[in-house]
């Protein structure tokens, strides 16, 4: 997925959860509090909807520019 959206900043997370089996997150860093937890069924294709949100767009776009700027 990170080869498809080269510009998009995520990553894999695990769930500080000692008595359980580990939880596994999908965390956006482009979008404050996105978090999105994996599993079974459609999750991952949930976060890629996400990833190509109006506004997920908009703050990646905002952070490269900002970034050629600096």
């Amino acid at each position: 997925m990170q080869a498809e959206y080269r510009n998009d900043k995520f990553e894999v997370i695990l769930k500080s959860n000692a008595a359980q089996t580990p939880e596994w997150r999908l965390k956006c860093l482009d979008c404050p509090g996105k978090v999105y937890i994996t599993g079974p069924g459609e999750t991952l294709n949930n976060y890629e909807l996400h990833l190509k949100n109006r506004l997920h767009r908009q703050r990646v776009n905002d952070r490269m520019v900002n970034s050629s700027i600096a």
